[in-house]
């Protein structure tokens, strides 16, 4: 289960409730429980919310991947 989800429902809240208290939208509350990626501030505004402190955001967020840039060098071999 995803952890923002559980904490929010181990408090008892709705996805409305924790948006309110976070500043966000439900929407975005729904987005993030179903992992998709969103903005640092909107983390630290749910993790606030939550009363989770920010050094364990990787524990309840998903991480971004790391873009990985193509050499022209590389890419010419590739071709």
């Amino acid at each position: 289960m995803n952890r923002i989800r559980a904490a929010r429902q181990a408090l008892g809240w709705t996805q409305n409730e924790l948006a309110r208290k976070a500043g966000v939208s439900a929407r975005t509350i729904h987005a993030v429980e179903k992992g998709r990626l969103c903005r640092q501030t909107t983390k630290r505004q749910i993790l606030s919310a939550l009363g989770v402190p920010w050094e364990m955001r990787d524990d309840y967020f998903v991480r971004a991947r790391p873009v990985r840039r193509v050499i022209a060098t590389e890419h010419a071999r590739i071709a």
